[in-house]
């Protein structure tokens, strides 16, 4: 059995809930009114090559490093989960019940594109569907990259049936078709 720890806070800046969360490293998606950006978490603020974003322009944020991920909305609620509960942001005051899962099973989102550059930090790739995505890992070496997420599997407590109660976001991976590569 696995538990997923949950912890919350209201009136929170996404600045400041990135400097009370452990997502240093991190990658970032924020979403914002004029653009869907994929940013590295660095120093409690969100970079892309060559520059920081302002962060006041974003009204969603998902943050996450392979043990914790921060939520955050524009309503300044933030909330970060993680199976480690010693990660749990001390600021962040208010705590959900444990959510006990029976199983937990991978899970993962192929990104549009094809690997066109890498460099130590960043890793890009393009796609005539959505243009170009930079995206905050080094060293893909593979054409494609893959979004990997952890679903939680609870159990209806009256009928037993099984459900995926939660997802966390983990990281990127490099991916290749088995035998095309």
């Amino acid at each position: 059995m696995t538990t997923l720890y949950t912890a919350y806070a209201d009136d929170l800046t996404l600045a400041e809930a990135l400097g009370m969360a452990d997502v240093e490293g991190g990658c970032a998606l924020l979403t914002g009114p004029t653009a869907f950006t994929v940013a590295k978490v660095s120093a409690g603020s969100c970079q892309v090559p060559g520059r920081d974003i302002d962060l006041r322009s974003v009204y969603e944020a998902r943050v996450f490093t392979p043990r914790l991920e921060l939520r955050w909305r524009e309503e300044d609620k933030a909330v970060a989960l993680t199976e480690e509960e010693n990660l749990l942001p001390p600021s962040f005051p208010e705590r959900l019940d444990p959510l006990q899962a029976v199983a937990t099973l991978p899970a993962r989102y192929l990104i549009w594109g094809d690997v066109t550059g890498s460099t130590p930090e960043w890793t890009t790739l393009r796609s005539r569907q959505v243009g170009t995505v930079t995206l905050p890992m080094a060293g893909v070496t593979t054409r494609r990259v893959r979004l990997t997420a952890r679903e939680y599997i609870t159990a209806d407590d009256l009928h037993g049936n099984a459900y995926v109660a939660e997802e966390r976001l983990i990281g990127f991976e490099p991916y290749a078709v088995e035998g095309a590569e």
